[in-house]
């Protein structure tokens, strides 16, 4: 009986740590208020909307954060671009929106925004 009540144990300790290591760590975003539009707050950065994100401007990367602790409010890294610039965030299902951080001032060629902040 001690064996087969260690031996559960065991793998029950075995099977919570693989399934502890196997998880993502996402970083918790907050929404801010810009002037009239929506703001994703990450640290000491704050990302504002660039557009729709489309084939011009690239792939979504790896899932990096969810935004107010809503799970299905992901936010994702652009592949080929740094987080500290740029990110997407998405709903399962939706589009998908480019936002740059507000300092970003260096836009790659080809890329224009639909909105007047960003002009």
């Amino acid at each position: 009986m001690k064996k087969a009540f260690l031996s559960f144990v065991v793998i029950f300790t075995l099977v919570f740590s693989l399934c502890a290591c196997s998880g993502q760590d996402l970083e918790d975003m907050t929404y801010g208020e810009g002037d009239g539009y929506a703001t994703i707050v990450w640290g000491d950065k704050t990302y504002v909307p660039y557009g729709a994100l489309s084939d011009e401007y690239g792939e979504r990367g790896k899932q990096i954060g969810i935004v107010d602790g809503d799970k299905d409010d992901r936010v994702y890294e652009l592949k080929g671009y740094s987080v500290d610039e740029w990110i997407v965030n998405s709903f399962p299902h939706d589009g998908a929106m480019l936002l740059r951080e507000v300092n970003v001032t260096d836009i790659p060629d080809g890329w224009q925004s639909e909105y007047e902040w960003n002009k």
